[in-house]
């Protein structure tokens, strides 16, 4: 039977949309079954990476306990325990683990101490923190705003301190997104974005010197483990220290570190070390374990808090896992 070619070019046009509809639900099956399956490897990878990173945290654990049942009195950053890296073959990728010293940086929690299960100001983690910003040149008035909100958003009762605000502030109508104050220790120094005070501060001057550990009560600050580039830090620390003073201090602790403060006061006659408005410690009873697994083009890593109690048991206090 004979075809004209008009009804040729139609049959072959109908073809053409055939195959092209086919190929476009194949591709859209494939890309479904192409998500589906990446999707099975990201669950099975987090729910592995969750179960690695607390075997790592037990291993390190021990290997803290073990240094300090054996260690000598001082620790410093040069010390074995935060110089080595724990690093794991993994089927399809790699581990790796550090383990440093948690205790050189001022705890943001230390504005309060815990007394008739309520959080009341602590005048020295406020003083430390407050003489911090200063050296870092924000206003007073902020700085007292910014101590007053933090105290307010820990305690449990609902009376504002003087530059303070409780829930009715938070849960008003101009505030976005309507919350309640925690009632609670801070867990992340991220958190401090929730109070307004927060605005006039930036983000970057702080997050090295400041530090959110779920425990109330003056800072413990190992000397120890201090840089150069904390000396505002280790300033803050003694009301009657300079800066200049702290970066000689640093500049000389010996290899082997300070042992105890009548060495410090030997030292540096000229420091008072006997009035801080923190505990300036020789050695450290918290650290930071951080953990990355690396899977082909996959990462994800885990920061836990570990406090050692009484300087023979460890456990963990906080922990920060950053998922797929």
């Amino acid at each position: 039977m004979y075809i004209k070619d008009k009804e040729k070019g139609v049959i072959l046009i109908s073809v053409l949309l055939i195959v092209l509809v086919l190929s476009a639900i194949a591709m859209s099956i494939g890309n479904n079954f192409l998500l589906a399956f990446k999707r099975s490897i990201y669950q099975d990878l987090q729910t592995n990476s969750f179960e690695l990173f607390k075997n790592i945290e037990s291993i390190s654990i021990k290997r803290i306990e073990e240094k300090n049942r054996f260690g000598s009195q001082a620790l410093t950053k040069e010390d074995p325990l935060f110089k080595d890296t724990f690093y794991f073959e993994l089927p399809n990728g790699q581990l790796y683990a550090q383990i440093s010293d948690a205790s050189n940086c001022l705890n943001i929690n230390s504005v309060v101490s815990l007394s008739n299960k309520n959080y009341i100001q602590n005048p020295k983690g406020m003083a430390s923190i407050k003489k911090l910003l200063l050296l870092k040149e924000f206003d007073e008035r902020d700085i007292d705003s910014l101590i007053d909100q933090m105290i307010d958003w820990i305690d449990i009762d609902n009376q504002p301190r003087q530059g303070g605000l409780e829930d009715y502030f938070y849960t008003g109508p101009l505030h976005t997104p309507q919350q309640y104050t925690s009632k609670r220790l801070f867990y992340d120094l991220s958190e401090l974005k929730n109070l307004p005070a927060w605005r006039k501060f930036n983000w970057n001057d702080i997050d090295k010197n400041l530090c959110s550990i779920p425990i109330s009560g003056n800072s413990k600050v190992n000397i120890n483990t201090l840089n150069i580039e904390d000396s505002e830090l280790l300033s803050s620390l003694l009301p009657n220290a300079t800066v200049k003073d702290a970066e000689a201090i640093i500049a000389n602790i010996p290899q082997e570190g300070f042992v105890d403060i009548s060495q410090l006061v030997t030292e540096f006659p000229g420091v008072d070390f006997t009035k801080s408005d923190a505990s300036i410690s020789f050695t450290s009873n918290l650290f930071s374990i951080k953990s990355e697994i690396i899977s082909d083009e996959l990462k994800i890593s885990s920061e836990s808090i570990m406090y050692l109690e009484n300087n023979r048991n460890g456990y963990v206090v906080s922990r920060t896992y950053n998922g797929l």
